[in-house]
């Protein structure tokens, strides 16, 4: 019997030693040509999508499309790290990524049954669940086992989401997208508490030490998993309260983790940034209670701060498992960030203040988002498919 998590260092093809290489290549690739396609679709009110909504079809790549396949090759790779056990590589990893790749072709070839769309789609996230989850608990690692059922329950939500275009779950759609969402939320807040600190601490050539209370990890956590309960299935006033207290919490964690030297530094002042984005998103669901706030500006203001956060770490993981300097960056990252950083302003601030020009500035932010992504897969690509500059595996 062949054991797929047997260590290969013959591989002759770098591209599918580590989860990180195919995975971070298809979130880069995708982010960009499905933001284009969005642009498209929405500007010119096409109709290329099969089997749903063109809304819905946009919702659900973007978070099991794009921010998946960032996850799920970070965790391919980190798990690695945390466990010692050999992870998915090779021609089986390359299978996998394969599977990912079909579900995204398949919403645009007509006639293609949903339930066989929702087969192939739904099964990718499973298979990867287990993959993240073997090396977890072969090595009895049980510290992180919470981050592996958090795509558990993300493969649930994926499941719901199609349930619910079948007919067969009435709500299905809205908690299976907005389900999946909050969680990828809470899955970057668990793991920012974890990286952005030591990243902050390391890339500050200084002995910086950032504070980290227990108590803010603990009761943030516990706040957010009472916001998403209350935002996917309740739908109560309770859920700006919780906002409120969310954005206060998350802005003394900001507080905490600031350090002028931080703006000299591309990968620090972006991972900042993107905090920044989700913690105001919790303060634009608060003000939503006193004014009419489109739920689509806060929303929105949380998927930048993903999108930003998950390109910054795709780029700093990309630099250290290749053999390269972390703290020497590709030049032109620079740019990524800025075109990023706009979109936030188009897409939430300029919506905010002048809402008459809607259309306008969604087609800029979009645009906007499509080029930086853009950049990435130009920076990463040949990092991605050749080997480590120190001639380590991986």
């Amino acid at each position: 019997m062949i054991n797929i998590f047997d260590n290969n260092q013959k591989n002759p093809f770098p591209f599918t030693n580590l989860g990180f290489r195919p995975f971070f290549f298809a979130a880069g690739i995708s982010s960009s040509m499905l933001m284009l396609l969005w642009l498209i679709i929405y500007q010119f009110d096409l109709n290329l999508i099969h089997n749903m909504r063109a809304q819905y079809w946009h919702a659900h790549e973007m978070i099991f499309g794009f921010a998946m396949s960032v996850i799920v090759g970070f965790l391919l790779t980190a798990v690695k790290n945390w466990t010692g056990q050999q992870t998915l590589h090779g021609k089986p990893l390359l299978a996998l990524f394969l599977l990912w790749l079909m579900a995204r072709i398949l919403p645009f070839i007509p006639n293609i049954a949903l339930n066989t769309q929702a087969i192939v789609d739904v099964s990718f996230l499973l298979l990867a669940t287990f993959f993240i989850a073997y090396p977890i608990i072969k090595s009895r690692s049980w510290t992180n086992l919470g981050v592996a059922s958090k795509i558990l329950l993300m493969s649930i939500c994926h499941i719901l989401f199609y349930l619910g275009l079948l007919g067969v779950l009435a709500d299905g759609v809205v908690w299976g997208l907005y389900g999946a969402f909050y969680l990828i939320l809470a899955l970057i807040f668990v793991m920012g508490r974890r990286v952005i600190p030591f990243f902050i601490e390391k890339g500050l050539s200084r002995k910086t030490t950032l504070k980290n209370p227990a108590w803010l990890d603990k009761s943030s956590l516990i706040v957010f998993v009472l916001y998403a309960i209350t935002e996917v299935f309740w739908q109560s006033d309770l859920v700006f309260v919780l906002a409120l207290i969310l954005f206060l919490l998350h802005s003394y964690r900001l507080f905490n983790w600031h350090h002028p030297n931080i703006w000299q530094k591309t990968l620090l002042w972006s991972l900042y940034l993107a905090y920044v984005f989700l913690t105001l998103g919790f303060a634009l669901k608060t003000l939503a209670f006193f004014t009419a706030i489109s739920p689509y500006i806060v929303i929105h203001s949380f998927a930048l701060g993903i999108g930003m956060i998950t390109i910054s770490m795709m780029s700093r993981v990309a630099l250290g498992h290749t053999g390269r300097n972390v703290f020497q960056p590709h030049k032109a990252i620079f740019w990524l960030f800025l075109f990023l950083a706009l979109s936030f302003v188009f897409r939430v601030i300029l919506l905010l203040l002048l809402p008459q020009y809607y259309t306008l500035w969604v087609f800029i932010a979009q645009a906007l988002w499509a080029v930086a992504f853009g950049i990435f897969v130009i920076i990463y690509s040949p990092m991605l498919f050749k080997k480590r500059l120190d001639g380590q595996w991986g």
